[in-house]
């Protein structure tokens, strides 16, 4: 189920909702770390907000796998 921050976050991004739908699956900790880290990427890394959510979030996924492995 996709929250309603999620789908106010797509429509303000202009993603679809089927690309937020990972975000709503997070764990809080780890969604913070994701919203901290889009950030970032965005602000000081100069990627448009679609391009520092989407990196942010394949960065969020593999930490939590590398993690997951060991």
């Amino acid at each position: 189920m996709i929250s309603a921050l999620d789908r106010l976050r797509a429509l303000r991004t202009g993603k679809s909702l089927e690309e937020t739908a990972g975000i709503d699956k997070l764990p809080v900790e780890w969604r913070y770390e994701y919203e901290e880290r889009a950030a970032i990427l965005e602000y000081d890394g100069g990627l448009s907000r679609i391009e520092a959510d989407s990196q942010a979030l394949r960065e969020i996924f593999e930490r939590i796998r590398s993690i997951a492995q060991i």
